[in-house]
C-alpha cells in the first residue's frame, strides 16, 4: 500500500502471516447478510402459526471485485488472484484456512474475524497482447469467525414443556431423548417438582447438555422413616410429602352428565 491509501477501496487482512491485501477498485457490489433460523409449525384450525426459534446465522459478506493489471509485465493480476485463492484454502503453516479482517472504506463495514468461505464466479477479461491476464472479476464469500471452546460453553436448553395431565418425567424424557432412565436426571432437576401436576413447566436440557450426566441409585432405605426419632430417612420423607402437598389450580373440570 502507499503511503495515502484509497479509502474507497476494500482491504482484507491476514491474521496469521499480517499480510494486507488491498483492493485497486471500489467493490462493483457488497451484499450483508444477518439474522437467525427459525421453525414454523402449523396446527388445525389455527390462524397464525408458531415460531420457534432455532439457532442464530453467522453474518455473512457477499464482495464483487475486480483485479486489474497494475504494471506493464500484467503479473500483478494473477499474483493477486493466486493470493485471494490461497487465503480460501488450508495453510500449511497452521495446517487450516488462515483467519482474516475484511474492511470497506474507512472501515464503516467491517467482518474484524471472519474466514474465506469461498471464491466463485471468476471471469477473466480479454487478454493482452502478450497474451496474459489483463483482468479478473470475482465474488468473495465472508463469514464471520468465532472462537469456541468447549469447556467455556453452556450446554443450551432444547426447549421448554408444559405438562400435561398425566405426563411424568419417564415419559418425556423417553419422547425427547428415547432414554425413560433419564427422567430421574430431570427430576432432580427440578426439585420443587418429584411429581408433575398439570401446567407445571419442565426444562429439558438439550442432549449435549445430559452427555455426561450419569443415572445413579439414590433411593434411601425406610425402615427408620415413620417413627417419632429425628432420621435423614424421616426428614426425607416429611420433605416429599410436602412438595406432594403443594396447592394447584386444576384444568379437570368436573360436570354432571
Amino acid at each position: 500500500m502507499g503511503l495515502f491509501p484509497n479509502l474507497r477501496t476494500w482491504f482484507l487482512a491476514n491474521g496469521d502471516t499480517g499480510e494486507i491485501m488491498q483492493g485497486q477498485f471500489e467493490p462493483n457490489s457488497t451484499t450483508r447478510e444477518v439474522g437467525g433460523v427459525w421453525a414454523e409449525h402449523t396446527a388445525t384450525s389455527r390462524q397464525n402459526s408458531i415460531l420457534q426459534f432455532l439457532h442464530g446465522k453467522l453474518e455473512t459478506l457477499s464482495v464483487q471485485v475486480r483485479l486489474y493489471a497494475r504494471d506493464v509485465l500484467f503479473n500483478s493480476v494473477q499474483d493477486d488472484l493466486d493470493k485471494i485463492v490461497e487465503w480460501s484454502q488450508i495453510s500449511k503453516l497452521v495446517k487450516r484456512p488462515p483467519k482474516l479482517t475484511f474492511w470497506l472504506g474507512d472501515g464503516h463495514l467491517t467482518l474484524g474475524y471472519c474466514i474465506l468461505e469461498s471464491v466463485s464466479g471468476i471471469q477473466y477479461g480479454t487478454p493482452t497482447f502478450f497474451g496474459g491476464i489483463r483482468d479478473v472479476s470475482l465474488t468473495m464469500s465472508l463469514k464471520a469467525y468465532t472462537e469456541f471452546d468447549i469447556k467455556a460453553t453452556k450446554a443450551g436448553e432444547t426447549r421448554y414443556h408444559l405438562a400435561r395431565e398425566r405426563d411424568y418425567y419417564e415419559m418425556l424424557c423417553y419422547r425427547e431423548y428415547r432414554n425413560p432412565n433419564m427422567g430421574d436426571i430431570i427430576r432432580k432437576r427440578h426439585p420443587t417438582k418429584p411429581n408433575l401436576q398439570t401446567a407445571d413447566i419442565v426444562k429439558l436440557p438439550s442432549v449435549d447438555a445430559l452427555r455426561r450426566e450419569k443415572v445413579e441409585q439414590t433411593s434411601i432405605a425406610l425402615h427408620t422413616a415413620y417413627g417419632k426419632k429425628d432420621t435423614p430417612q424421616r426428614a426425607l420423607r416429611v420433605e416429599m410429602l410436602q412438595l406432594r402437598n403443594r396447592t394447584y389450580v386444576s384444568h379437570v373440570i368436573m360436570t354432571e352428565i
